[in-house]
């Protein structure tokens, strides 16, 4: 950030804020980012104070999550799950899909690493986890966000044509909000053989405030996939029932 207001470089510096959020868009303004600020650097470009934020989509809960408790013979994964989020206390639930059902034979001691833990049992379901906007995310590989698909076309703002690599199929359009790591997106490219729908493994949005495009580039990979509901969220008058 350029030239900021110098109270505002203050705060930050002496970590008043601690988390930020970006919303950016063509026309309407949409969040594509929310999470910790772990690094302040300011420095001076001639006459310009240019301030730089590192941040990192639930870094405290990802960095600093312990889990320290018993479970009981039968606990599925599904419970564990629940167990780990609960060392998370600002992580809030969002779609979570575990299909292995199995049972633990007998108690066991949970005690590690909340998200050293959490990579075992997503491996051992074939997912992948994240925390993406301050939820917990827990997606098989053939499961994707509830979202509508995201038309990408040079209708919608494609650029160049889709580039096939070892990790899939790598797409470049203008910046999309709408896009999310285990969303699913429907490619309509002028090279036929790349069309139909994929799920977004990575994601990357770039631009410069100043001038110049806002541009989104993800890689995909196609298949058939189910879509996991979001949690719906509970209304405060419901909750003190």
């Amino acid at each position: 950030m350029w030239n900021l207001n110098r109270d505002h470089i203050n705060q930050l510096l002496s970590q008043d804020y601690k988390k930020v959020a970006l919303s950016v868009g063509y026309g309407e303004l949409r969040q594509i980012y929310a999470g910790d600020i772990t690094k302040t650097r300011i420095q001076r470009e001639g006459l310009d104070f240019v301030l730089t934020l590192e941040c990192s989509d639930g870094h405290q809960a990802y960095t600093q999550s312990r889990a320290k408790t018993t479970l009981k013979a039968g606990a599925t994964d599904k419970q564990i799950v629940e167990e780990l989020q609960k060392t998370m206390p600002k992580v809030q639930s969002g779609a979570i899909d575990i299909p292995n059902q199995r049972k633990l034979p007998r108690g066991r001691v949970l005690n590690g690493n909340s998200r050293d833990i959490l990579t075992k049992i997503a491996r051992n379901n074939k997912a992948d986890w994240s925390i993406q906007d301050g939820s917990l995310i827990f997606l098989p590989k053939d499961k994707v966000l509830s979202d509508d698909a995201v038309l990408i076309s040079q209708d919608t703002g494609m650029i160049n044509a889709p580039e096939q690599t070892d990790e899939g199929l790598e797409l470049t359009c203008l910046l999309n909000p709408a896009l999310q790591i285990g969303g699913l997106v429907k490619v309509e490219s002028i090279i036929e053989y790349f069309n139909g729908e994929y799920k977004i493994v990575k994601l990357a949005h770039s631009g410069d405030g100043i001038g110049g495009d806002w541009h989104s580039k993800m890689t995909v990979v196609g298949g058939k996939f189910q879509k996991v509901e979001k949690p719906k969220k509970t209304d405060k008058k419901d909750r003190k029932k």
